[in-house]
């Protein structure tokens, strides 16, 4: 039996702000153990192989501005499985993600089955979830929709709920239904047999390319233009943007799985119950992650006396609490928390403050990752900016050229390589060199150990869109 894993990879986290960011989203954060989000869902995805069950190819979807993130930690993971990934050319939702993928997966082997997961969710027992998941890919025939419920702990109105029946591993499905009120919530768990909704969907391509074809004309006919007109090279696979960009926006949820009675479909359901969380707020970390003995959750360079029941997390700066109790105190290099936990929910409306003034905080993080490695802006004005500049080992950017700002360069670590014009010649550290406007350049890092430089642009325009680039291993000529 072979299975294809989906990551669906393209949410945003705003209520985990200011850790997650739109070009940072939460996927790609450490919150909750030594890797990532995105890079424990992979690894979830590859678990699920054994004697009988064989992994076809792994499909990650996800966007051009996190094209890097991904291939950065796909890197770190250092996997065998193959991996294709397919760029969404704008934020469509789930249903038009996994349509992509069901047609992509369909070409490699129409008879594959589909394993579809976020990546932006927390399984705290592998075991729990790689059982159940071999029981819902078992549960896979032709026309059958498997999903993964959720088993509820409480009353909550964050999530959708799948009522169901049966005594078995593997449950009856009758309905999907949207976010309830508390009331609602309520009746549903006392009455049993309700699982919290979890977007996990086991199927095999044409189920789910038939079953949008028939609830949703528009994103069928949108989507599979986009893919049979697409564009690949070394990394990535991209659908036709202006295909892809008709197509409406909506959830697998809203466009399918609320329609199952419509349809001739068979769900089933298996119940999870594996410490999972979609950590959609800071509420759901304070669930999840170890505290100390005063019920606190501290990370990075945090010190404490008399305080109590707090969530920190230090990125840059020493936080220091002093009889405090009940917080929520984020620190990255441009921006600060402090929230009361009980009103951890309404950072949403602070988000919506922050969309009128300071827009580039919910954006982007002052380090912004890139293929080579990653960079980080340390001091800006209208009329200069400085940079540390990070070059993995065997890595180097692009050749380019600026129209409106020179850099001068300083290594602070490790060796550089530098094209200038047409020269080639090494810096070692402390050693410089200057790039005048409009003058051809490549920064490359040719050893084993890392690079970085201390960068100082000036001119009368800093933005990341001044380069003309002339060659690039990564994929960003204009195409």
């Amino acid at each position: 039996m072979k299975i294809s894993p989906i990551i669906l990879c393209g949410g945003s986290g705003t209520r985990l702000w200011p850790l997650s960011r739109k070009n940072f989203p939460k996927q790609f954060l450490k919150l909750v153990g030594d890797s990532t989000l995105f890079q424990q869902s992979v690894n979830r995805a590859l678990a699920l192989e054994n004697n009988n069950i064989q992994i076809e190819e792994v499909l990650i979807i996800t966007n051009e501005n996190h094209r890097f993130l991904v291939l950065e930690q796909l890197d770190e993971l250092n996997l065998k499985a193959p991996v294709r990934i397919l760029l969404e050319p704008e934020p469509k939702n789930t249903a038009p993600a996994l349509t992509l993928a069901a047609l992509a997966a369909q070409d490699f082997n129409s008879d594959s089955i589909l394993v579809v997961t976020p990546a932006d969710h927390y399984v705290k027992d592998l075991n729990q979830f790689t059982q159940a998941m071999h029981e819902a890919i078992k549960a896979v025939q032709e026309k059958t929709i498997v999903t993964l419920g959720i088993n509820p702990t409480h009353a909550d109105t964050g999530f959708g709920y799948i009522d169901y029946k049966g005594d078995g591993n593997v449950k009856d499905v009758f309905t999907f239904k949207e976010k309830p009120k508390l009331e609602s919530a309520k009746q549903m768990i006392d009455l049993g047999q309700h699982a919290w909704n979890g977007g996990i969907f086991i199927l095999k391509p044409k189920t789910w390319i038939d079953a949008i074809q028939t609830c949703n004309i528009e994103i069928f006919t949108s989507i599979t233009h986009a893919w049979q007109h697409k564009k690949a090279d070394q990394f990535f696979e991209r659908p036709n943007s202006e295909y892809f960009k008709q197509s409406p926006s909506d959830s697998i949820d809203y466009a399918v799985m609320e329609k199952i009675n419509e349809l001739d479909v068979v769900v089933k359901l298996v119940l999870l119950d594996a410490g999972w969380s979609d950590l959609g707020s800071f509420a759901a970390l304070d669930e999840i992650a170890e505290k100390d003995k005063g019920s606190n959750i501290f990370k990075g360079d945090v010190v404490c006396i008399n305080t109590k029941n707090t969530i920190a997390i230090a990125s840059k700066k020493n936080i220091s609490l002093l009889g405090v109790k009940n917080l929520i105190v984020m620190e990255t290099a441009d921006s600060v928390l402090i929230a009361n936990k009980n009103d951890a929910q309404s950072i949403k409306d602070l988000v919506k403050v922050l969309e009128k003034k300071h827009q580039h905080l919910l954006d982007v993080h002052t380090r912004v990752n890139r293929p080579w490695g990653w960079f980080e802006t340390l001091e800006e004005t209208s009329t200069f900016k400085v940079k540390r500049i990070h070059i993995n080992s065997g890595k180097s950017i692009s050749l380019q050229r600026h129209q409106h700002r020179s850099e001068s360069w300083v290594v602070v670590q490790g060796e550089a390589t530098v094209i200038k014009d047409r020269q080639e010649f090494v810096l070692k550290q402390n050693e410089s060199t200057y790039i005048e406007k409009n003058e051809v350049h490549r920064l490359s890092n040719n050893t084993n150990d890392i690079l970085q430089i201390i960068e100082v642009q000036s001119g009368i325009y800093l933005g990341e869109d001044d380069i003309i680039r002339f060659d690039d291993q990564y994929g960003r000529l204009e195409r």
